[in-house]
């Protein structure tokens, strides 16, 4: 029952993954609304060298959401279409924070569909999408880490970054994606706005574009992304410039995973940080994984503080719905870095460790 279930649940993943290659929300003939979701919830346990923490915390594996979308047929092959959603605090109850500007004063909480919130309109031209979503920066942070950019595993480029408010997402965004027909050629650009009024001083402040293209056809995968978020410069904030490359190959046996991030704040002084990835999941037994990754980021600030990690988890999948897993992961730190993981406190120059026991449902 397992292996017929996990098969089913395998066709599924490959599916979810060319989607978010391409990134594009297909038409289909008819309408359809589907409410989705993922309930992860994982022990974490960070320690270093000044304090040590336990906790309970959500999207150890896979972030926890809520979600709505739907697809309406207009005919002719075009299609109008919109996604909803949220993210979830599986421990306590809680949803997500947002941030409604793109800038550090935009945080806003309570019931927010902050992961995604968009409206869309696509043809055989590609998909026109307005609305809150991932910018195109991250994609290459997320679809090369066997972790996902989840848990004490998580890319140390991504829980690094000097990206700022729109490194993950962005609100107020015209983007648009090519079609998924294109011979496994792929790509996206996107302008989002900080709303500000004009004339002032920091009227430019959270308005931005990113772009991205890729090839992805059968094991092999790449993508180059960049990107300029525009801030008033100051001692702390700039211009945030980022570029970045992700790549993939699956042996079947083995999939192999790398990437270059490279983020220039132009304050002043202009800071700079750099990161690599170099990852890997090996199939166990057909349905279970092996996770494996090294990670570091790093700035030219004084000292060139740089974190570098080593993560190792297992997935082991009851069915294509649930799964258990563990995590372990280590953090050494240079130049001044005191970087821990799990909610741990180090010393700088010190290392830092924690783990992950949880357990993931998808609906």
């Amino acid at each position: 029952m397992r292996r017929a279930t996990l098969a089913l649940g395998a066709l599924c993943a490959s599916g979810l993954a060319s989607a978010q290659t391409s990134a594009v929300q297909s038409p289909a003939t008819g309408s359809s609304v589907t409410v989705f979701g993922i309930a992860d919830v994982a022990l974490g346990y960070g320690s270093g060298s000044i304090a040590s923490k336990t906790q309970l915390y959500s999207g150890g594996n896979s972030a926890s959401r809520l979600g709505f979308r739907g697809i309406e047929d207009l005919g002719g092959g075009m299609a109008a279409g919109f996604w909803l959603e949220a993210g979830l605090n599986i421990d306590d109850g809680t949803t997500g924070a947002t941030n409604v500007n793109n800038q550090p004063n935009g945080s806003a909480n309570g019931l927010a569909f902050n992961r995604r919130s968009t409206v869309s309109l696509m043809d055989f031209w590609g998909e026109l999408r307005l609305g809150r979503d991932f910018t195109a920066q991250y994609r290459n942070r997320n679809d090369v880490d066997p972790f996902s950019v989840n848990g004490v595993g998580t890319n140390q480029a991504q829980v690094g970054t000097i990206g700022g408010p729109t490194a993950t997402r962005a609100s107020n965004m015209v983007a648009y994606f090519l079609p998924p027909n294109l011979g496994g050629f792929f790509g996206e650009v996107q302008y989002y706005m900080g709303e500000n009024p004009k004339p002032s001083f920091n009227e430019d402040d959270g308005n931005g574009y990113s772009a991205r293209v890729g090839y992805a056809n059968g094991p092999f995968a790449i993508a180059v992304a960049g990107a300029r978020t525009q801030f008033a410069r100051s001692g702390s904030t700039g211009d945030i410039d980022t570029v970045n490359l992700g790549a993939s190959w699956d042996f079947q046996l083995v999939k192999l995973m790398g990437g270059y991030y490279r983020d220039k704040v132009k304050s002043l002084p202009e800071v700079t940080g750099t990161g690599y990835l170099v990852g890997a999941i090996v199939p166990v037994f057909g349905y279970d994984q092996i996770k494996v990754s090294w990670s570091s980021y790093g700035t030219d600030a004084p000292g060139d503080p740089t974190a570098r990690k080593w993560a190792f988890g297992y997935v082991y999948n009851f069915s294509r719905r649930t799964a258990a897993y563990a995590t372990y992961a280590r953090v050494s730190n240079s130049g001044g870095s005191a970087v821990a993981v799990n909610g741990g406190i180090t010393d700088a120059n010190r290392s830092a460790s924690g783990y992950d026991l949880g357990l993931k449902l998808s609906f």
